[in-house]
């Protein structure tokens, strides 16, 4: 522990931070704001204690290696606040006791170190292991690698998404070799929709994905559905299996499945950014879900039709997003293949008549895929408007229920007058119907498959997490919520623990008590933190009763990284 006079708050706490200054003439009056410190000087107040670094934080034990395609997956033991993992000349920092090495060369060994880092940035002696990424080489009637320069194949693959909230791109950085689907949309599900339909084999068919998601606070959704649907909505359409995982914040996982499934085994928490693989299993006996080899969810449900839609969904919680890897997704089914796909043309939902439309070339057949919200009871709707033709609406899926605030998927074959890259749509009705997606499918002879460019929407740069702080009392336990706390002694608890594939390092912390600086804490002895907790003393005894409030702000070792901010307010007896 550690003293120092309290009435020096405010001293200056960085060392090594650049104000630029305008020196060319400018006549801008607005000052440059200065990056972000990259390094703590220690400093403590009067009646403050601070923590300071013990011994060295214990190796790692028990390390397993596995090679996939393009990745190795690394488990260990230990209990430290995070662990920094090198391999060749990487390095990250992870905050559980397991990850996985993307972008890797197929069959070149690779030399890993891991190391435990405690909330000071010391780090232990290193564990050391070697494994080898290696090709899957499984049998499958149709899979998709994702492993091409520009992904996805459209060809094969349509995402669907009820406002432009997402994408479906190649990866960048390690991730170049996988599908990435990166999403603001919050907790409604974008859509990864096979255009290779699912065929039923006699004994026993799967279909499979392998995927990182859902990661933190997130859902993965698989279905099979018996009919030309793109989006994933509630309630699930008839005769459809949909599975369902769902991860909280704290990575815990439960699994539904659907008609009529069980549960039969829990989850192991999930690790941010390890890719695990998922099967929808259907036999003649009923359907199961399969984790890693281990069956985790059963129904007695067997399906009566021979062939359906495959949809991989993926969902945030609110307010968050999603980077989602996929690795794979195959069928071991019949044999079937992809319809011949040609440009997609532009929807319009009552659209301007004058959207002038240009005709696209060897179109033989389209459809039309759309979901509808009623929001009252009344009659379905059973026809729209395509470019002014009035055509025939009809559900998706036969028995799909039409009732207030329940989505529709429904279904119209396009007139030749449709076969452009403008296509506008009118709901033939009087009624308030909400439109809630969208899409085209036009068939035509076979060309060179398709691929679609671009760039995720939420990169993969390390951040810092949150810090959050709580002040308790003086033996170092929470009060009642809202209570005042007697002056003098109490213990001002901090938590900084990202759950995150990747890290950004730690420099440390400053507290502010009231607006005044009284304590900064640096967290990089043998290089940058990554998570901890620490335990801090102040004195109140010489502070007003009433209300006061400390602020928590920490920064990064990368200048580009933002500082994180927490805040806790706390009441003083008379």
């Amino acid at each position: 522990m550690k003293r120092v006079a309290f009435a020096v708050a405010g001293l200056a706490l960085v060392v090594g931070v650049i104000v630029l200054r305008d020196t060319g003439g400018s006549d801008s009056t607005l000052p440059t704001a200065p990056p972000p410190p990259t390094k703590l000087r220690p400093y403590v107040a009067e009646q403050v204690l601070v923590p300071s670094p013990q011994s060295r934080p214990a190796t790692p034990t028990g390390v397993i290696a596995r090679g996939g395609h393009h990745k190795i997956q690394l488990n260990w033991t230990g209990d430290a606040p995070a662990y920094e993992v090198r391999w060749g000349e990487r390095t990250k920092l992870v905050t559980r006791a397991g990850t996985q090495l993307n972008g890797l060369v197929n069959d070149r060994e690779q030399q890993i170190e891991i190391r435990a880092v405690d909330s000071f940035g010391q780090r232990s002696q290193p564990a050391r292991t070697t494994a080898t990424p290696r090709a899957d080489s499984a049998p499958y009637t149709f899979v998709d690698r994702f492993d091409a320069p520009d992904e996805p194949d459209l060809q094969r693959w349509r995402l669907a998404k009820r406002t432009d909230c997402a994408r479906a791109t190649s990866g960048d950085e390690d991730d170049h070799d996988r599908l990435l689907v990166s999403s603001s949309c919050g907790t409604r599900a974008v859509t990864l929709r096979s255009r290779t339909p699912f065929v039923r084999s006699d004994d026993e068919s799967r279909m499979v994905i392998e995927t990182d998601a859902p990661s933190t606070g997130g859902k993965l959704l698989l279905d099979l559905v018996p009919g030309p649907v793109s989006v994933q909505g509630d309630p699930v359409p008839p005769n459809t299996i949909r599975a369902t995982i769902s991860t909280d914040a704290a990575g815990n996982s439960v699994v539904e499945l659907v008609p009529n499934g069980t549960a039969v085994k829990a989850l192991p928490a999930a690790l941010p950014g390890v890719t695990v693989r998922w099967e929808v299993v259907l036999t003649k006996n009923g359907t199961q879900l399969v984790r890693d080899g281990d069956v985790v969810a059963t129904s007695p449900f067997v399906p009566q039709w021979r062939e359906a839609t495959a949809l991989f969904g993926f969902a945030a919680l609110a307010g968050d997003r999603i980077r989602a890897g996929v690795d794979l997704i195959g069928y071991r089914t019949a044999k079937a293949d992809a319809p011949p796909a040609v440009p997609t043309p532009q929807v319009r939902v009552d659209g301007p008549a004058s959207v002038s439309s240009n005709p696209i070339a060897n179109v033989t057949g389209g459809q039309l895929r759309i979901a509808l919200i009623p929001s009252r009871e009344s009659e379905p709707v059973t026809a729209v408007r395509i470019n002014g033709v009035v055509v025939p609406l009809r559900p998706a899926v036969e028995g799909t229920p039409w009732k207030p605030g329940a989505e529709y998927p429904a279904v119209a074959d396009l007139p030749k007058e449709a076969f452009t890259d403008n296509v506008n749509v009118q709901l033939v009705t009087e009624e308030r119907i909400q439109v809630t997606h969208t899409d085209v499918e036009l068939t035509g002879p076979k060309n060179p498959p398709q691929r679609q460019s671009g760039t995720p929407l939420v990169d993969a740069k390390p951040l810092l997490a949150d810090p959050v702080p709580e002040v308790l009392d003086a033996s170092g336990q929470p009060i009642e919520n809202g209570a005042a706390f007697n002056r003098g002694r109490v213990v001002l608890e901090i938590r900084i623990n990202a759950l995150d594939s990747s890290v950004a390092g730690l420099a440390g912390f400053e507290i502010r008590l009231d607006g005044t600086h009284v304590a900064t804490v640096p967290t990089t002895a043998d290089g940058p933190a990554a998570a901890g907790r620490w335990r801090i003393s102040l004195n109140t005894a010489a502070m007003t009763p009433g209300a006061h409030a400390v602020e928590v702000r920490a920064f990064s070792t990368d200048s580009d990284v933002h500082p994180e901010t927490g805040y806790v307010p706390f009441l003083l007896k008379p």
